[in-house]
């Protein structure tokens, strides 16, 4: 009975964007540069995909309350609305939870968390 709960708990969950508070790197603070070993995809539940390619490079510019923002170096990762908008990834613990509006100071949730294959770079 409680997985029946739980399981209905969880696609009644919101994946919704909300409004974050983004708090960047302290000034001076220098973070490595993180290279992605493998593709890696998601899909938002309003069905935008996001494709973060093999071999593009991260820095850590920030947190939110759900975890590290971080923003592509080589690359941009669009946004998809509105047109031309960009979007940073937000990863805790090794796995890539979400998107990062700055634009429009908007977090969104993946439906399903996925591992993030990074290496550090200097």
């Amino acid at each position: 009975m409680s997985l029946s709960l739980a399981g209905a708990l969880v696609a009644c969950a919101s994946y919704t964007p909300e409004r974050a508070v983004f708090v960047p790197v302290v000034a001076g603070e220098t973070t490595a540069a993180l290279l992605l070993t493998r593709e890696v995809k998601a899909t938002l539940a309003d069905g935008a995909v996001y494709a973060l390619p093999e071999g593009s490079l991260w820095r850590r510019v920030g947190a939110l309350v759900q975890g590290d923002v971080y923003r592509p170096l080589d690359a941009s990762l669009p946004a998809g609305k509105p047109a031309n908008a960009q979007a940073w990834l937000v990863a805790s613990r090794g796995k890539w939870l979400g998107v990062y509006e700055p634009a429009r100071s908007l977090y969104t949730p993946l439906p399903a968390p996925q591992v993030l294959p990074f290496s550090q770079r200097r």
